[in-house]
């Protein structure tokens, strides 16, 4: 494509359209990619002519990358006809225009001439094929209606909206178009909700396992209990998912923990809610486990708040609960009245740090110590029933968790699917996640460590398992950042883990602090936005340090212990690491295979053994997680140099 020279000192938007091409095209065609891709037609590059992306970002990935094509996108296409929009307004084609080829050709290359990814190329070329598909308007030509008329046909997922979007950033960023600024307004999806991927965690062990935990919620919430103590477990497993309260504090709950309080506001002396604020609230009254522990044999008291989204949910429960064991509690009572006879149950009577007494049948929660068919018949409870209480035990085995009772577990019970039966989940994970999703919603620590009756912050943190990207999303920098890190871009990234105090102690951390500390913070955020190329993409994952001022000394031996380098998360990531894994361990067992006394055997075997564990480490880590925090910064030479 030729390049247009501009008429008057303005020039025109075609004028920068062309001017971008040429410029990425005099790139691409320097890294010996052709540019033009013969196509065929239904606009996918014949085999043999399409881009390898790894040429253009000089990844090392194993799988090469291509444009995508150019051909009309027929979802979208579809979706506008539906829509009403006239054929006219549509490419009669199912090649896109040359024109429009160019500038999807523009925006890989410049994506992945940038260093990102080519999978990331890939997604905003699809989007740029969705817009294009949409109008027969060239590039210049687009407006931010054309963008909104594309969003308004479909209800797109976040992440596609956001893909468009992208589109409309690089025609402004360029100056691309007639009516720039064509970028439209995306709203991000607020739905509540478990975060997508949400085991992509700190210690996600912890955790259950997602088709566990839908699997688990839906049986207890939906599936009708078979038999009476099914029923018992079903609502202390509610009980469980809606609280994170330990097992045991869920199984002696009192009959009557439910506890409405009303709030008035002191100054006008009515409800708080007329006011604005929160007029009523649910307390949820247990006896704490652990506080037990110093005062054996005695229940201590305490009170959860329940979050004003569960209250409806955990007063039915508990009204189920109360209802369906409403006769089995009169007989159990009246069967400790007349202890003279013997009939089997659990008649056992505890003290309270409150000085009184509490006995087994004050308890929400009792079991039929017989098989009892649920709804019961009105001849199922007579005053010589066993009545117990819910086992911890027998929790355990209804979530899949005791071997040798299957048939027992309420996923072999209940389970929709034969993979489904399968399944199991830990009751304390549980707890961990309403904790960790307690801390990603931003609630502070002090207010989940005393909503759970635990003694010290600290407590609270082991159940924190958010990632870091969870944990970055709160953190907010000062005005006088604003001026030099730009809003959504990497150097923001850096920025929070620096400022959050994730990165203190890299290279870029550890000179921020200083300068901030003997020049003030403007003079430190300009040098960290200058400094923030620190975060490179390698084979590996990334990388923390400024190659522009410390150039890497290790030659991309980032797990061989060095503390700038962190895990990305990406699959092909993850794949050339296990890829290395395995031919080091090949190294390994070939230098073990040599004799005892070969020169140098040992010191092999140990180094390749380091590197192993190294490598194991990055991919157990969790994205964005330094792998090496207290490792060697190589790019600092506190050797003298012996030829200087």
């Amino acid at each position: 494509m030729a390049v247009i020279e501009s008429p008057s000192n303005e020039p025109s938007a075609k004028y920068l359209f062309e001017k971008f091409v040429t410029s990425v095209r005099r790139a691409v065609e320097a890294k010996g990619v052709i540019w033009d891709i013969p196509l065929n037609d239904c606009g996918q590059p014949i085999k043999g002519t399409d881009w390898d992306l790894r040429i253009l970002n000089d990844s090392h990935d194993r799988h090469a990358y291509g444009t995508g094509g150019f051909g009309v996108d027929i979802e979208t296409h579809q979706l506008a006809l539906t829509a009403g929009w006239p054929e006219a307004r549509l490419p009669a084609s199912r090649v896109l225009p040359t024109i429009v080829q160019d500038f999807i050709k523009a925006i890989i290359g410049s994506i992945c001439l940038s260093g990102r990814t080519a999978d990331c190329a890939q997604v905003v070329a699809k989007a740029a094929r969705r817009l294009f598909s949409s109008t027969v308007l060239t590039p210049y030509e687009i407006s931010r209606e054309n963008f909104e008329a594309l969003l308004s046909i479909k209800s797109w997922s976040e992440k596609a909206s956001r893909d468009i979007a992208t589109v409309a950033k690089i025609i402004d960023e360029n100056m691309i178009s007639n009516f720039c600024p064509v970028r439209p307004t995306v709203k991000r999806d607020r739905r509540p909700g478990l975060l997508a991927g949400y085991l992509v965690r700190k210690d996600a062990s912890k955790l259950p396992e997602a088709d566990s935990l839908f699997e688990l919620t839906r049986i207890v919430f939906c599936e009708r209990a078979r038999t009476y103590n099914d029923l018992i477990y079903f609502l202390v497993i509610r009980i469980l998912i809606l609280t994170g309260l330990r097992i045991n504090e869920v199984l002696t709950l009192p009959e009557d923990c439910l506890t409405w309080v009303e709030h008035v506001d002191v100054v006008t002396n009515k409800s708080a809610s007329d006011i604005g604020g929160v007029g009523r609230s649910l307390r949820l009254r247990y006896y704490s486990e652990k506080k037990r522990n110093k005062t054996p044999g005695t229940l201590i008291e305490s009170f959860y708040f329940v979050p004003k989204r569960f209250e409806q949910l955990i007063e039915s429960t508990i009204l189920e609960a109360r209802l369906a064991t409403k006769p089995f509690r009169g007989v159990l009572e009246n069967q400790y009245l007349n202890q003279s006879q013997t009939f089997g149950s659990d008649l056992r009577i505890f003290r309270t740090d409150s000085g009184g007494t509490v006995g087994t049948w004050q308890r929400l929660f009792l079991t039929a110590g017989c098989i009892k068919k649920w709804p019961l018949s009105s001849a199922a409870v007579s005053g010589d029933s066993v009545i117990t209480t819910p086992r911890e035990l027998r929790m355990y085995t209804s979530l899949g968790m005791v071997k040798g009772n299957g048939s027992l577990s309420f996923f072999k019970k209940y389970g929709s699917t034969s993979e489904m039966k399968k399944l199991s989940i830990k009751p304390h994970s549980l707890r961990h996640l309403m904790n960790t999703e307690l801390f990603r919603q931003n609630v502070s620590d002090t207010v989940i460590t005393h909503q759970f009756g635990r003694v010290s912050v600290a407590q609270s943190y082991e159940y924190d398992h958010r990632s870091l990207a969870e944990k970055l999303k709160f953190v907010e920098l000062p005005t006088v950042a604003q001026q030099f890190i730009p809003a959504g871009s990497t150097h923001e990234l850096v920025a929070k883990m620096v400022v959050s105090g994730i990165a203190v102690s890299s290279h870029i951390g550890e000179s921020f602090k200083r300068i901030q500390l003997e020049h003030g913070d403007e003079a430190a955020f300009a040098y960290l936005a200058a400094n923030s190329d620190g975060f490179h993409v390698t084979p590996y994952g990334f990388c923390t340090n400024s190659f522009s001022l410390n150039p890497c000394s290790r030659h991309l031996k980032c797990f061989d212990g060095c503390r700038h380098f962190a895990a990305s998360g990406l699959p092909h990531h993850r794949q050339t690491l296990i890829d290395l894994k395995e031919s080091l361990v090949i190294m390994r067992c070939s230098a073990e295979g040599k004799p005892v006394r070969t020169t140098g055997r040992a010191n092999q075997i140990a180094h390749a053994s380091k590197l192993i564990d190294g490598v194991q480490k990055a991919i157990e880590a969790q994205p964005y997680e330094t792998i090496y925090p207290d490792g060697v910064d190589y790019s600092r030479l506190d050797k003298k140099d012996i030829f200087s």
